[in-house]
């Protein structure tokens, strides 16, 4: 069987006329790229050495507007995390993400950032946590809701989801069936005045390969510790429909 591969330019008028026989073969085209409107043919392009340029699948669903961002805490200003401002209580999350029926979540990135705090005891320890409820959408509990923004800033386009942090009061308790990162830190020192010190430590949660969160389902982020530990977050996801996945 002989495989002809065709080449469309974009600039040659209708289709017949933009079909130019170029077997085995993409156009280069590192500069004075021509962009259409959506629903128009355009034409694969490639570097100089012949290697084409491609969009990864991530950067394609920011420029389509379905990926979304939330921020905890701004600037200067953090949030008290653990329940009642220290160890972490699954009841009382740093931040959730509830995802509704019918919908897909796919956790692109979480950073968590832990402020500087004054180790005075040994064996003080802060914990950082970043997991998923599978089956339910939380979105009870004393909270503060949070505004969600659209990665592509010009698309006004709604995120599906129930964002809230800084949780005060109980939610529904969250079955964390889906554990996606960690991390502590522990201290282990003298308390002796001239060794006390200072820490901070963070989280980076950025995926590789992310879980599809098929709602009813919740994003949770967690830190807390044996003293009062304040930080930030801030998470990064897509959203589409339950047909686009299943």
């Amino acid at each position: 069987m002989n495989v002809r591969i065709y080449e469309i330019d974009p600039d040659a008028g209708p289709l017949q006329s933009q079909i130019v026989a170029a077997p085995g073969a993409v156009k280069v085209q590192q500069q004075d790229v021509a962009r259409v409107e959506d629903g128009q043919w355009a034409a694969l392009r490639a570097t100089r050495d012949g290697a084409p340029i491609v969009v990864p699948w991530v950067m394609a669903l920011v420029l389509e507007g379905v990926c979304f961002n939330l921020t905890v805490g701004a600037f200067a200003t953090s949030i008290v995390g653990g329940g009642a401002g220290t160890i972490i209580d699954l009841d009382q999350p740093e931040f959730t993400i509830a995802i509704p029926a019918n919908s897909v979540l796919l956790p692109l990135r979480v950073s968590i950032q832990i402020e500087m705090i004054f180790m005075d005891a040994d064996n003080e320890v802060t914990d950082i946590l970043v997991a998923a409820d599978r089956t339910q959408a939380i979105i009870d509990g004393t909270a503060t809701p949070e505004t969600v923004l659209n990665m592509r800033t010009d698309r006004s386009t709604p995120s599906v989801v129930t964002a809230r942090s800084a949780y005060t009061g109980n939610s529904t308790a969250p079955v964390l069936g889906l554990e996606l990162a960690r991390t502590q830190i522990t201290g282990n020192q003298s308390v002796a005045a001239a060794h006390q010190f200072y820490y901070s430590t963070g989280l980076l949660y950025e995926p590789a390969a992310p879980p599809v969160l098929v709602g009813p389902a919740t994003l949770l982020g967690y830190f807390g510790g044996s003293t009062t530990v304040e930080g930030y977050a801030q998470a990064v996801w897509a959203e589409l429909p339950v047909g686009a996945i299943i």
